[in-house]
């Protein structure tokens, strides 16, 4: 039985040398993860002030191959007093306002438009830097909300006109996370278009300023 053992070893090793992409992860798997995953999404420039999350919306939009212009986009998310509920707002103001003054729009208004352009997705908010890299490793791009410096500014605690309670920060801006490496976390900034390389202590310090904001598709990028 040895014998017959050692052509066997050999085969395996062989074919344990050969070079190949690592599979990308099922959804919802715990399997180990890759060292460094960078997903083919591409981005362009916001074209109005305050239109990050609308940028970022688009851009995740064309890496489904569904097509809508930012403004299209934009114009159907509803306007409010309260980030959670609707934009805050003049769409064309200066950044780094906090609300009333021209702001932006939080996760759940931005995925139920999502949902409205044919893309399903889901909202979240509290996750952490190991649910990000699982779900990039799972072949899925996402929105995320930090601050347009990647600082730390303090939240503010606010009351909307009908009492509900928000959290809004100083600079609040969308990327899309498309990937992750030793060290490092690549974002697709919507203020450019093009892709940044960030640690991760960076990122999330803040993220976390706004409480780890994310929006996520809920299947793989078409192959």
């Amino acid at each position: 039985m040895a014998a017959r053992a050692v052509p066997l070893l050999l085969i395996l090793a062989a074919l344990g040398c050969r070079s190949a992409p690592a599979p990308r992860l099922e959804p919802g798997s715990t399997e180990a993860l890759p060292a460094r995953v960078k997903l083919p999404v591409k981005g362009k420039a916001q074209e109005r002030s305050l239109s990050c999350e609308s940028r970022s919306s688009v851009d995740l939009l064309a890496a489904y191959r569904i097509r809508m212009s930012e403004d299209a986009f934009r114009l159907g998310i509803p306007l409010s007093d309260n980030p959670d509920r609707g934009f805050v707002g003049d769409v064309n103001g200066p950044g780094g306002q906090l609300p009333p003054a021209g702001y932006g729009v939080h996760e759940e208004p931005v995925a139920a438009r999502l949902q409205e352009a044919g893309l399903p997705v889901r909202a979240h908010a509290g996750v952490d830097l190991d649910w990000l890299r699982r779900r990039l490793a799972e072949g899925r791009p996402v929105i995320v909300w930090a601050t347009a410096q990647l600082d730390t500014p303090s939240p503010m605690f606010a009351y909307d006109r009908e009492g509900r309670p928000y959290v809004a920060v100083r600079g609040e801006h969308t990327f899309l996370a498309v990937g992750y490496g030793p060290g490092s976390i690549y974002l697709v900034d919507s203020a450019t278009g093009r892709e940044r390389d960030i640690t991760p202590r960076r990122f999330d310090a803040s993220w976390g300023t706004l409480g780890r904001r994310a929006v996520l598709p809920d299947a793989p990028l078409p192959r």
